[in-house]
């Protein structure tokens, strides 16, 4: 539930203790859940049966992070690059990114929002005054829009507690984001009262909000029912072959039967029987065919329903084509195509702000130059890439030509790389003229 208040309204204690209330704790709630899921902490695990002494094995196969993992990794596992023609203009900017590890926070943001459908990125300024950024808990906060048609975002609330560690004592802090100050605020007599206020000179909201697709739903979000039936098929599998372990003996005509025989019998392997008298093993059948057939479904439905690639199918193995790949990856493909535009928009924001905070200080600096491009990770067929690039010829620049290579992350630098190489090999070979040539004026004649 989005929260929306009047463009004008004034930010007090009592506002924000009422946005507080009216969030509550139910995307908390979901927002552990979907972290536990992740980490491999399913429902199957608190599972209880009413005979202790039976079988009760806790199975967690973790399709959660299989999801997430393949999706991550396929969307930013090969890290999004920068390009721009004002790369001297642009230089600050770039050494704030790369100060920040940009490629790994990029990494988490995009890992939290395939886990819980949204992450939150909060930009500041420390106390040397340079630039950071990092990812914050999504429990911890809570974004406010405008109640118009646009839905801007107006302000964001972080929420958190602290504890002195001598005395135990806790207190509930919040901060209020907006697009000029940080408002400070803590609990006291169950209000929320302003203690301090400071300006950021980031120009607008210091909150970056992260979005999976427009629902704002995690990647294996849909498919935790199936997830949740195929631990508990598996388990019961588990405590079925347990059961088959510890399977009873029965004797039909040998009533008489005492401890002492049994135990000779064991020790013995021996069993002396009248015609009359039979044994056998008191059992469970099990139709192994239509459990796995139905294993076999959950598996198939958690892949098509979550649209992740099976690769451990046959299919993916061997030097397949790029063009069978994309249509092996296609579903994947239309998840990463959301989340690539979603994504972009919240990185678009977070070099607005750079720049907004750098040219305060006498930047003279305009992200709409820098262009942003995402590589999907996938195997490479080397071959056929040779084989595009020769067919290409000069029917495309030398940049945009090095771009489209896998190995090439700077195309700039490459085509710099290859002229210095020829200025190199041009001296060299303008040297070994020369040397030819004085070798023959000093050879006598």
């Amino acid at each position: 539930m989005k929260i929306r208040v009047d463009k004008d309204i004034e930010i007090t204690g009592k506002l924000i203790q009422e946005i507080i209330t009216q969030r509550g704790d139910k995307p908390s709630k979901r927002f552990k859940k979907l972290q536990n899921y992740y980490e491999g902490e399913h429902d199957i695990l608190e599972r209880t049966k009413k005979d202790p002494s039976k079988p009760n094995n806790r199975l967690v196969v973790n399709y959660a992070k299989l999801i997430t993992d393949i999706a991550t990794g396929y969307f930013v596992g090969i890290p999004i690059t920068y390009d721009s023609d004002e790369k001297e203009a642009l230089k600050e900017i770039f050494d704030v990114l790369d100060a920040n590890y940009e490629e790994d926070v990029n990494y988490e943001l995009a890992k939290q929002i395939s886990i819980s459908g949204t992450a939150f990125e909060l930009i500041y300024a420390n106390e040397d005054s340079d630039i950071e950024f990092k990812p914050v808990d999504n429990a911890s906060i809570i974004p406010v829009y405008t109640d118009c048609i646009q839905e801007r975002l107006l302000f964001a609330v972080r929420i958190y507690e602290t504890k002195d560690i001598l005395s135990g004592d806790t207190k509930d802090k919040a901060e209020v984001y907006t697009d000029t100050h940080t408002i400070y605020f803590e609990q006291g007599s169950g209000i929320m009262t302003e203690v301090d206020r400071k300006e950021h000179f980031f120009g607008d909201v210091p909150v970056i909000e992260y979005t999976n697709n427009n629902e704002s739903l995690g990647d294996f979000e849909v498919v935790l029912s199936l997830i949740d039936a195929y631990n508990k098929t598996q388990s019961d599998s588990a405590n079925d072959f347990e059961d088959f372990t510890d399977a009873f003996l029965y004797l039909v005509g040998y009533n008489g039967t005492q401890s002492s025989d049994v135990q000779q019998m064991k020790e013995d392997k021996v069993l002396l029987l009248d015609k009359e008298g039979s044994a056998g093993w008191l059992i469970k059948n099990i139709n192994d065919a239509a459990v796995e057939n139905y294993k076999n479904r959950l598996q198939a439905d958690i892949h098509s329903v979550s649209q992740t690639p099976d690769l451990t199918d046959e299919k993916f193995a061997g030097n397949v084509s790029g063009e069978s790949m994309k249509y092996k990856t296609w579903g994947l493909e239309q998840v990463s195509a959301i989340k690539e535009r979603k994504f972009k928009t919240g990185l678009i924001k977070r070099l607005k702000l750079i720049s907004n905070y750098l040219n305060i200080k006498g930047g003279n600096f305009d992200p709409n130059l820098i262009n942003l491009t995402f590589h999907r990770n996938l195997p490479k067929n080397l071959l056929e890439i040779t084989d595009m690039f020769q067919k290409l010829g000069g029917s495309l620049s030398e940049k945009t030509t090095l771009s489209l290579h896998p190995a090439v992350d700077d195309p700039d630098a490459e085509i710099a790389r290859k002229e210095e190489d020829a200025v190199r090999k041009g001296k060299q070979t303008q040297e070994a003229l020369q040397f030819q040539y004085d070798s023959l004026l000093n050879t006598p004649q």
